[in-house]
Order: structure tokens, then C-alpha cells, then sequence
């Protein structure tokens, strides 16, 4: 009892210290973007790039709108892709030749959208309390001989989102994300880089994503990105073409 009156004081004073020490690292990986304010600040945002899956290369374009809207369109074995979510409804449109197919996306499919859509602009970490986010700190690790920082997010719809920030510039560089893929959770390995300023705040422009067993599957290039653009909202609605 004298042992358990000793300690558990000293574990209730140090849970403070654990919470802050991640809302320090959260504050530290914000102000290398640019600040809160200029990231809150920000509207809309229009991307387009390349996506290069094996040997396949597309077009890419992205939109994106506050409050938790995007659309993505992309092609893949000459199939043209549209996936877009509205702040409620998310849908997919696969257009060939023959008339578009559209249908709505439910389940694991929505929530992956949702998650896109809530983090697209200023990325899990700002406001992760506001989003339903938990973050706890992970410790210290290695990427590609680089040290960093782990910060994993558990998302309110129960999916995480790990993320390791490089040591000394704060900025991330690499993540982990659980999706749901046909009824299963699924990880996703993700090398992030190529930072660039885009009205005062950095912005990830390479991405090379896939699974643990085939990391680089998937290679996004993002060669312009326009912040706070007009972007039109019927974009986002469910269309038929």
C-alpha cells in the first residue's frame, strides 16, 4: 500500500506531461506548414498532377471545398474515374465507351472518402480534438536513416492514421493509414515529400503509397496546387454523367 500510495501520484503528474508533450509535437509540425491560422484560413484548394499506378500513368485532378468536400478524377485501363464527397453523400462514377456507371459509396468505401475529405486541406493533426481525433505519441524511430517522431491518430470512426515527422524539420515524411477495403481494415504505407510553399504554407507535392508487401504501387505527383480558387460546389454533388 505505501508503494501504491507512492506511485500512483506520480503516474497522475505524469500523464499531464505525456498529453502535453504530443500537443507540443502537433503545435511543432503546424508552425513548420506555416501556422494554424493560415492553414484554418484556407477555402479551397485545386490540384492536378499525375498518378502513376505500375506501368499506368493518368491525369490527375483534385478539388477540394470546405466544410469536408472533394472530388477526384483520374483514369485507369482506359476506364475514366470521378469519386467525389459532399459533406454527407460520397459516390463513384466509372465512365468507358458505354454510359457511365454510377453508384453511391457506403461502409468502409464512405468512411475512407470522409477521412480524405476532413484532412484533405490542413491534414489529421490540426484540430484533431475538434474532428473526434484521439493522438498519442509513439515514440522515436528511423525512416530511410532519417530519425523522427511518431504521432498516431485514431479518427472517430475507429480507423488510425500514423504519422512520423522528421526530427528536425517537424514536417512528415512518411504515414501509415488503416482503410477499409471489402470489409477489412488494411494499411496503407505512404512516403511523403517534395515540400513546397503554396501562399505561405508547405504542402507535401510526392506521394508513394501501397501496401507493406508492395510499398510503391502507387506514385502521386502533384505538379500544381492553387489554394482558395472558385471552386464550383455542383462538383461535388452526385451527377449521372
Amino acid at each position: 500500500m505505501k508503494f501504491a500510495r507512492i506511485v500512483f501520484p506520480l503516474v497522475m503528474l505524469a500523464a499531464p506531461c505525456v498529453a502535453q508533450s504530443v500537443d507540443e509535437l502537433v503545435a511543432k509540425n503546424i508552425s513548420a506548414r506555416g501556422g494554424a491560422e493560415k492553414l484554418r484560413a484556407i477555402q479551397t484548394i485545386s490540384m492536378t498532377g499525375t498518378i502513376t499506378f505500375g506501368d499506368q500513368n493518368s491525369p490527375i485532378t483534385v478539388q477540394i471545398a470546405r466544410p469536408s468536400k472533394i472530388r477526384e478524377e483520374f483514369a485507369v485501363q482506359g476506364m475514366q474515374i470521378t469519386r467525389a464527397y459532399n459533406g454527407s453523400q460520397g459516390w463513384e462514377a466509372q465512365k468507358t465507351e458505354d454510359a457511365p456507371q454510377v453508384r453511391d459509396l457506403n461502409g468502409g468505401e464512405l468512411n475512407n472518402i470522409r477521412e480524405e475529405a476532413e484532412n484533405a486541406i490542413e491534414g489529421p493533426l490540426l484540430d484533431y480534438g475538434k474532428k473526434g481525433s484521439k493522438a498519442e505519441y509513439l515514440g522515436k524511430d528511423t525512416v530511410d536513416g532519417k530519425p523522427v517522431v511518431k504521432l498516431k491518430i485514431t479518427t472517430s470512426m475507429g480507423t488510425s492514421i500514423t504519422q512520423f515527422l522528421d526530427a528536425e524539420t517537424y514536417l512528415e515524411i512518411h504515414q501509415e493509414i488503416e482503410r477499409s477495403s471489402e470489409g477489412k481494415v488494411v494499411t496503407i504505407v505512404e512516403d511523403v515529400g517534395d515540400y513546397r510553399e503554396v501562399n505561405g504554407v508547405k504542402f507535401a507535392h510526392l506521394f508513394v503509397s501501397g501496401s507493406r508487401e508492395n510499398p510503391k504501387a502507387v506514385t502521386l505527383k502533384i505538379e500544381k496546387m492553387e489554394v482558395d480558387v472558385p471552386v464550383d460546389g455542383a462538383a461535388f454533388e452526385k451527377t449521372s454523367k
